[in-house]
């Protein structure tokens, strides 16, 4: 009987599940809690292991992800992985690589299969014998054994992004391969890049073409970027070189769309982004320099995206406008754009305005400004009695102590 469970003993260190005739004929199993306190004893290795690659301590980590190893446990394929890891990090490259050969042969349903995989393409693409992208059935997998043929100068490399460029792969795997290519500054590569966002190959993929180069060039794209605007007349493709020069930072290229295109939706594209880059100067010189009524609202709304620069440009717009409903829109933007700022310029409106449609917007402005205060005063110091209620109805929802003060001021009356 003490051979038996001795034996018994060693197959419960190794995981295996065994049952052993005990001397009165029953059966011994293991028990509820001594599975749980195996898990347990696990999930504390495991744990400190993972402690010690974050405290790059590689040896200490290797000693408890063996042990976790041994347990042939929930967590045997993950230690797996993370010895390879730890053995690449310690320069053991071979070793990396035939621990994880042990996790695909041992575990080959393992989720952690693919970080080894990832691991292994990575280590092959340093020691100068990258993985060749087409053996790879998983897009990032084949888009990483890609990259590292780029980068190891592999002659073909280029051939084999181009193919899955023009050819039946995904969108998503397409996309990706772009941001690739836009990385590899060789004439070759950079040609077939312009190709692309020339619309000389996939049409689908010259938009986004467009947007990888204003993030991988920066300002260095601004000129080839104005001459296919140009020669655009596909309004998503001209959206996208608007969206590219809010990208690269470059308030001028936005300016003279805004100022010289004559599509009426583009204009107000590149006004948007004018507002979006903060470009207050630029839309105020605007502002002053346009006829069309229609320019002049898309400013009012980009001012509000400006910040608080914005605000002071939608003050004097409010303060000169000669056109109601123009001023009534920079009025009503003053209260998001300028906030406590805006107050003072507001008020003046309020007290020497004599259209109603002003005031009313004035009243808009402070209500999104959250100004109680001067609501309460204004409340209490109007005789018109629709403006007034007017004051009352937008104090009801601040849910303020002033504005709360002064509606219990008004049931008391």
């Amino acid at each position: 009987m003490k051979t038996k469970y001795c034996f018994y003993l060693s197959a419960v260190s190794l995981g295996l599940s065994l049952s052993i005739p005990s001397a009165s004929g029953l059966i011994f199993q293991p028990t509820e809690s001594d599975a749980v306190q195996t898990n347990a004893r696990e999930d504390q290795l495991y744990s400190d292991a993972t402690r010690g690659i974050n405290e790059s301590r590689w040896s200490d980590a290797e000693s408890l992800l063996d042990q976790v190893i041994d347990q042939h446990g929930r967590r045997a394929d993950g230690a797996l992985y993370w010895k390879a890891y730890v053995e690449n990090k310690e320069g053991r490259s071979s070793d990396a690589l035939k621990t994880c050969a042990d996790l695909r042969q041992s575990y080959a349903k393992s989720t952690w299969l693919k970080e080894c995989n990832a691991l292994e393409i990575e280590i092959r693409g340093k020691s100068g014998s990258p993985v060749q992208p087409q053996g790879e059935q998983d897009e990032d997998l084949k888009l990483l054994a890609l990259n590292s043929l780029m980068q190891s100068g592999d002659a073909n490399a280029l051939p084999i992004l181009k193919q899955i460029l023009e050819g039946q792969q995904s969108e998503r795997l397409k996309e990706r391969a772009l941001f690739v290519l836009a990385q590899d500054q060789s004439k070759p590569a950079q040609d077939l890049l312009g190709q692309i966002i020339r619309g000389e190959k996939d049409p689908t993929l010259q938009v986004k073409a467009i947007r990888m180069l204003a993030v991988t060039r920066g300002n260095q794209a601004a000129d080839i970027l104005a001459d296919i605007y140009g020669k655009s007349s596909n309004q998503s493709v001209k959206k996208a070189v608007l969206d590219s020069y809010l990208i690269m930072g470059t308030p001028d290229k936005l300016l003279q769309v805004a100022q010289h295109e004559s599509d009426p939706e583009l204009t107000q594209h590149a006004i948007h982004e004018l507002g979006a880059l903060g470009a207050v100067s630029q839309l105020s010189s605007m502002y002053q320099a346009t006829a069309s009524k229609d320019a002049k609202a898309a400013i009012i709304h980009a001012l509000v995206a400006a910040g608080g620069k914005g605000g002071d440009a939608l003050s004097a717009i409010a303060s000169s406008e000669q056109d109601p409903d123009l001023r009534r829109k920079a009025i009503r933007n003053m209260g998001v754009a300028g906030g406590s700022s805006a107050i003072p310029t507001l008020l003046s409106i309020y007290s020497k305005s004599t259209d109603e449609e002003s005031k009313r917007a004035v009243l808009d402005a402070l209500f999104v400004a959250g100004d109680a205060r001067d609501l309460v005063s204004l409340a209490r110091a109007e005789k018109d009695p629709s403006a007034k209620r007017d004051i009352v109805g937008k104090l009801a929802v601040m849910h303020n102590k002033e504005a709360t003060d002064y509606m219990i001021e008004v049931l008391n009356k």
